[in-house]
């Protein structure tokens, strides 16, 4: 089996205060300095993204335990080093949510074969992370320095044991409390617990007729863990098959909380309810998607989620990749903020800091779309953009945009609402359609990523779309979010307007280029 090893500490008692400073003083740890070669190796790739984060060498996959300390944000993420089958936990860490920095991996597999997914908890002295350690079970392991850098693995690991037949955890069996824990998160309540959920399949069973639930655990010291029976079993909202992986349990406003998860049939989604801290259960009330498409092929993945320091609720999810390809090719979404309106319906947004990317604005006025039209924006375009738009659908069936249009329209990729059709059905809905999004024969086919949007009467469309290169990210009206991964022509920048079966109108346009966050990617802003 092959391994590797845990870096010595990376330093005393004495730390630089400033971010660039301590990074500076880190330039000479082998992590960084092979980070750095990788990244410029992988800058040839012209879909890799200028301004998500990605993987600095080979394999990424779910994000982990992303939290604020001591004014930074750290995500972490499952990780292989080139050369080393075995899963560490990547670290990153940034200021704003955006300019996202690499760290040495953190946690190292030792007793385990991998260190899977899980989640932290931010105390005042340290944080605690609670991750699955594949053959092993579920472990803890803190951290106290500024950098996070520095991690000790609690001596009782793993400090709630699982079947060590899988590597995968896909054919584990339940142990004799009737639970199987898997991927976890953690928190702390007023009556002084540490509570941790581990989410999987009821019984431990996967099959076509398997419900998803969430197992929750108590101590009082990390080391012994007392079972308290499911948090969550959900037979109604979901699809019988889904399972409730990789779960962050956080409150989100108006007095309840969200359970932002991952269904290996499914990926992405959340519920919204209320959680009893005397009977510690929580009662879904409503249940929504974060991927509406094929997860395995360029979409969305497996979130990871915090509340920070002013209150936020943040999350984050990778996504895969829809291509052959030899290189890394898994990235990360922009960090997303999540909030509940007045009718507790699901509010989201990118965080505001993206802001900070924009350079080199052009916009569009008013213009009328006539039925059955396209009007390319001359001008406007480019592959690592932001776009706001806000269209007035008004008599058509169909309009939106499309974007990363080639010159003679031949490669596009199709962003469009169909509007509330109340003749009938109320259909309303959001699509990304990718079916002409290359002409490459290396990208995968798939179906379009269509998830609900229902406007109010008169209410316009309002899009923010994110484009950076081989990612689109697509928020509409706060709330709704689509995501995929495209590959078209390094020519193929254009953006235009389109309607069918009636007439509509742009409002308003601004597009902005967005600089790169990677040094190594700089030449590329504009393109």
């Amino acid at each position: 089996m092959t391994t590797s090893h845990q870096h010595e500490p990376l330093y005393g008692e004495t730390y630089p205060t400033n971010l660039d400073e301590q990074l500076s003083a880190l330039e000479s740890d082998e992590w960084i300095r092979r980070f750095t070669r990788s990244r410029r190796q992988l800058a040839s790739d012209q879909f890799r993204p200028l301004y998500h984060f990605s993987s600095p060498e080979n394999y990424m996959n779910d994000p982990n335990g992303l939290c604020q300390w001591k004014g930074r944000y750290h995500m972490f993420y499952q990780f292989r080093p080139t050369g080393v089958d075995r899963v560490h936990w990547g670290h990153t860490v940034s200021d704003d949510l955006i300019h996202w920095r690499d760290l040495p991996p953190a946690i190292f597999p030792t007793t385990e074969r991998d260190c899977f997914s899980g989640q932290t908890l931010v105390e005042d002295d340290r944080v605690v992370a609670i991750y699955h350690g594949t053959q092993s079970g579920n472990a803890i392991a803190t951290a106290s320095d500024p950098l996070l850098l520095n991690w000790e693995k609690h001596p009782n690991n793993p400090v709630i044991p699982g079947d060590n037949r899988s590597t995968t955890g896909a054919d584990i069996t339940p142990n004799n409390e009737g639970y199987r824990v898997f991927d976890p998160c953690i928190w702390k309540e007023d009556d002084g617990f540490y509570y941790s959920v581990s989410g999987t399949f009821q019984g431990g069973e996967r099959g076509a007729d398997a419900v998803g639930v969430d197992h929750l655990f108590r101590s009082e010291d990390l080391a012994e863990w007392e079972y308290l029976g499911p948090l969550m079993e959900d037979a109604f909202f979901a699809e019988p098959g889904e399972d409730a992986a990789v779960p962050n349990f956080w409150p989100i406003g108006n007095g309840k909380h969200m359970l932002l998860l991952f269904s290996h049939k499914r990926a992405g989604r959340y519920y919204i309810g209320e959680y009893d801290t005397e009977s510690h259960r929580f009662r879904p009330e409503t249940h929504g998607r974060m991927n509406y498409g094929p997860w395995v092929v360029g979409s969305l993945h497996a979130p990871s989620a915090t509340i920070d320091d002013s209150g936020r609720c943040l999350g984050i999810f990778n996504m895969h990749t829809g291509k052959d390809s030899a290189d890394t090719d898994e990235m990360m979404t922009l960090a997303r903020r999540y909030w509940l309106d007045s009718d507790d319906s699901l509010m989201m947004a990118p965080v505001d800091e993206v802001e900070s990317l924009r350079s080199d604005h052009r916009s569009a006025g008013p213009t009328y779309i006539a039925p059955n039209s396209e009007v390319p924006l001359d001008d406007i375009g480019g592959q690592s953009i932001e776009i706001r738009a806000t269209i007035a659908p008004q008599e058509a069936r169909e309009v939106g945009l499309y974007v990363l249009r080639s010159p003679n329209g031949a490669e596009r990729t199709r962003i469009s609402l169909y509007p509330n059709d109340h003749r009938r059905f109320d259909t309303s809905s959001l699509q990304i359609d990718v079916s002409e999004s290359t002409q490459s024969g290396l990208v995968w086919a798939r179906s379009p990523e269509i998830g609900p949007l229902k406007l109010s009467e008169g209410e316009p469309l309002e899009l923010r779309v994110f484009i950076d290169r081989s990612i689109i990210e697509v928020f509409a009206n706060d709330r709704q979010c689509l995501t995929v991964r495209v590959y078209p022509h390094q020519l193929s920048r254009g953006v235009s307007l389109f309607a069918r079966g009636g007439g509509a109108r742009l409002l308003s346009l601004d597009c902005w280029q967005m600089r790169s966050i990677w040094p190594e990617l700089r030449t590329y802003e504009g393109r």
